[in-house]
């Protein structure tokens, strides 16, 4: 009788890719080949399957293939692991009863889009239509600029290479403005955008840092703009920095003690 774990080879194959770029983080098609030893039109294959059940991401830029969202749903149901996307919701659930807001988390996903990675809400707030892995562009809204603020100069020039787009009347179009408008946010460690992105909604974001400075997760307040103003906004923004920041250190704190 045949081995049980032969009976599905595909199956098989397909954790082997999702091994390789667990083990080797963003890797091109070829590399992804020699590490698992599977033919190349194979691979090829499995990849744009899970590219399409996003539990894999592809960079066009780069040309290269990671990990996707998916597998973070996955990876939290099956275990209770207190990984960052965790300590994430433990805190900003506390948040959330202070602001007037619903709370959602975004990744980035590729050079020009973000992904909603998950979303907090109560009932009489915005409500968010988008779904867990449902892209956005990254030019959208505060979220997007507290992500590209602290971008290296050479992907920040491949965003803005063909100008901003205007998502409604109220979008910010000018490219030096929208540059100044970077600097601001670096220098406070978070983003705001009045109807930039949607008429009546302003968000108000700010990034989560890991041990290098890279920024790994965006937190934005969504809110009804006709509740929030420059003050209100301001309190908001220093309310997420403080929580982005104790998620980064006690996500470090965590992977420390794990090793």
């Amino acid at each position: 009788m045949a081995d049980d774990k032969d009976r599905a080879p595909a199956v098989t194959r397909a954790f082997a890719v999702l091994g390789a770029l667990a083990q080797g983080g963003p890797s091109v098609l070829a590399d992804i080949v020699e590490t698992t030893g599977i033919n190349k039109s194979t691979v090829f294959y499995i990849l744009r399957t899970l590219t399409n059940l996003e539990a894999v991401d592809y960079d066009e830029r780069m040309r290269t293939y990671r990990l996707g969202p998916a597998l973070l749903e996955l990876g939290a149901a099956a275990s209770g692991q207190f990984g960052e996307l965790s300590l994430a919701r433990r805190y900003l659930g506390e948040l959330l009863e202070k602001l007037q807001a619903t709370i959602v988390i975004y990744r980035r996903v590729s050079t020009e889009e973000i992904s909603l990675l998950d979303k907090l809400e109560r009932p009489h707030r915005v409500r968010i239509t988008l779904q867990p892995g449902e892209r956005i562009p990254i030019q959208g809204g505060s979220f997007g600029r507290a992500f590209l603020a602290y971008e290296d100069p050479h992907s920040l020039e491949l965003v803005l290479r063909h100008g901003l787009q205007a998502f409604t009347p109220k979008s910010l179009t000018d490219v030096a403005a929208f540059r100044r408008e970077l600097e601001l946010v670096r220098e406070r460690g978070w983003a705001v955008d009045h109807e930039g992105y949607a008429l009546g909604i302003s968000t108000v974001a700010a990034p989560i840092f890991d041990a290098d400075g890279r920024v790994t997760l965006v937190v934005a307040a969504v809110v009804f703009s006709n509740l929030i103003d420059d003050d209100t906004a301001a309190e908001y923004g220093a309310q997420l920095r403080q929580v982005c920041d104790r998620i980064g250190e006690v996500s470090m704190q965590s992977r420390q003690l794990s090793r």
